[in-house]
């Protein structure tokens, strides 16, 4: 990959962008094939800053990309590698200096109007993207020799994208003006013989992302193909629900928080009627609670000596620090018959309301004493707790602390055995999201090839698993 365009990514994002984009061309080339028609636009969801549609954008592949994204700052400072990678030509602004300055003074002044003089006004605004609308759409084609990119600012919240993206994609013999104006109104186009082939494709997914990807093959005519792969296990939620985020005698009583662990989001997890209607000795669907997509993004084949160490330290001071406010009387224990909770996870009140810490300095973890005075100076700023926190831990010192170290030392042994035996399941929760997406797949009538396969190496990028579906050759629905 030349320098141009791997400006900005580290080893692990070029090995990924290097061995995605060849996929994508590869694939593309295999869609054309089947349904004896060129794919004319690829549309990357969640693009961030671009890094993969620059690339299938530049030599060799000089495709033509639909970069949709969320955030505005991601699409400004995509723009400004174009610029690097010359793809995009920098935008020249050309102004009547004298009137540009009496703007300015004007504007410093207070003034609503000046009248303007003889000479020119200026012909750029002082912020010009300051009334910028919400969906962008701007065309990047720099000429024949390269392909082209195309921004849309939109929150993708499912799988229909017609109304977006049709006149973009459907022909570039459009001005970037028309391809603007038509996407922000929304203009329908029913003539799906001038509709050219689109393939769908994301690089890590967070995610519902992916189920919005893989939803938009069947629900838009314009697009043939999609490539997906997916991240994030821990932000998809449950379509069969209640989500079970923690044992009901921990979790907190807000209103708000009931309601939300009794919502059954249609586009989560599972996505498939096979994996909805799997019936087992406990019911009927498959549920993978908030643990088990945490596990899923673990990669514990790459673990290493000295990174598995600090990670169970970590935990470790973390768990003993709650002991010792608890034997404090800061949290309390959840009363429940079996002790299944142990009181590790008891609130600072009778609804269970956690202490969270956050995140610390490097230099908090060098000991546990170390690691409490870090965590107290945090949660003694808590504007409710904080009095009652620095009152009932006043008198901790290092002895004390050093003994509850020394006594509890044989529990970070077992911690380490547990987390380790957690983590070992992420294969297997992994290969159930995986192994439904492609299910959901094959359950649709318009949908001719499915299938997964790892397109990274698993040292440099572990979640590697590509989620492909091509759709039926002449099927527009």
């Amino acid at each position: 990959m030349p320098r141009h365009l791997s400006v900005g990514m580290k080893f692990k994002k070029r090995h990924e962008v290097e061995n995605f984009a060849a996929f994508v061309h590869r694939l593309s080339k295999n869609v054309e094939q089947i349904q004896q028609r060129p794919v004319a636009n690829v549309i990357d969801f969640g693009s961030g800053q671009n890094y993969l549609g620059r690339t299938l954008a530049s030599p060799p592949y000089k495709m033509h990309v639909t970069a949709v994204e969320r955030f505005h700052h991601n699409i400004s400072g995509a723009k400004g590698m174009d610029v690097y990678a010359k793809i995009r030509e920098k935008d020249k602004i050309i102004r009547n200096k004298k009137e540009y300055r009496k703007q300015l003074q004007a504007q410093s002044s207070g003034q609503d109007h000046v009248e303007p003089t003889s000479q020119p006004a200026a012909i750029m605004a002082v912020d010009p993207d300051s009334d910028r609308p919400h969906l962008v759409a701007v065309d990047s084609q720099s000429g024949a020799e390269k392909g082209s990119i195309t921004y849309i600012e939109h929150e993708i919240k499912d799988g229909y994208l017609e109304p977006i993206i049709q006149d973009i994609v459907a022909t570039h013999t459009v001005t970037p003006a028309e391809a603007t104006a038509n996407a922000l109104s929304q203009k329908p186009n029913t003539n799906n013989n001038d509709i050219s082939l689109s393939m769908v494709v994301s690089l890590h997914s967070c995610g519902n992302l992916i189920h919005h990807g893989l939803q938009s093959l069947c629900l838009n005519p314009s697009v043939s193909a999609v490539a997906m792969i997916g991240c994030c296990y821990n932000l998809m939620t449950e379509r069969l629900g209640p989500a079970p985020y923690k044992l009901p005698l921990l979790r907190s009583l807000h209103p708000r928080l009931q309601k939300t662990s009794e919502a059954c989001d249609p586009h989560g997890f599972p996505m498939s009627k096979k994996f909805e209607t799997f019936s087992h000795k406990h019911g009927q669907g498959i549920r993978l609670n908030i643990t088990a997509r945490m596990m899923a993004v673990q990669a514990p084949y790459n673990w290493g000596h000295e990174d598995s160490q600090a990670f169970f330290t970590r935990h470790f001071y973390r768990a003993l620090l709650q002991r010792v406010l608890m034997d404090r009387g800061v949290v309390h224990q959840p009363n429940e018959p079996d002790g299944i909770a142990g009181g590790s996870l008891g609130g600072v009140d009778t609804i269970g309301t956690p202490l969270t810490v956050g995140s610390l300095r490097k230099s908090c973890f060098a000991s546990f004493p170390a690691y409490v005075q870090g965590a107290l100076a945090k949660l003694v700023e808590h504007p409710t707790y904080g009095e009652h926190i620095r009152e009932k831990t006043k008198d901790l010192d290092e002895t004390t602390l050093a003994a509850y170290e020394a006594d509890y030392q044989t529990a970070k042994k077992k911690l380490s055995v547990i987390w380790s035996l957690m983590a070992f399941s992420a294969g297997v929760v992994e290969s159930l999201i995986a192994v439904d997406r492609w299910c959901f797949l094959r359950e649709q009538e318009n949908v001719s090839h499915c299938w997964v396969e790892p397109v990274f190496d698993y040292v440099h990028s572990p979640r590697n698993l590509v989620v492909v579906g091509i759709k039926r050759v002449g099927v527009q629905e």
